[in-house]
């Protein structure tokens, strides 16, 4: 498998979580005669947009180990709504851009008692 295969299975699964955080795979080789290769995937990820970044371990082993369990990762992974996606459910957000106010910036409208 070439890096532009393995950078396109990386590009597809990121893609089907819906592009957040970002995937990182390491790879090492022994330097010996027929040595060894050794990889390592993990996801990348912020749970809050002002929280410092949280890593997972997603698969170590061969490069083909490590894709089969980016596959299985990206099955059961559970995309979590954004600020803005549960405010527009909410209908505390408008849908429509609000020309007067920058986008991802949150205005909420409270009724006076």
């Amino acid at each position: 498998m070439t890096i532009e295969e393995v950078q396109a299975r990386l590009r597809a699964a990121h893609a089907r979580i819906g592009h957040e955080g970002r995937f990182a795979l390491t790879l090492s080789l022994t330097g010996t005669p027929g040595g060894s290769e050794e990889a390592y995937l993990t996801h990348w990820f912020r749970p809050d947009p002002y929280a410092f970044e949280d890593c997972k371990a997603v698969g170590s082993g061969t490069v083909a180990e490590c894709l089969a369990a980016l596959e299985r990762y990206v099955a059961g992974y559970r995309r979590q709504p954004t600020v803005d996606e549960v405010g527009r459910t909410l209908g505390l957000v408008p849908s429509a851009v609000d020309e007067e106010h920058e986008p991802g910036e949150h205005r909420f409208l409270v009724a006076a008692e």
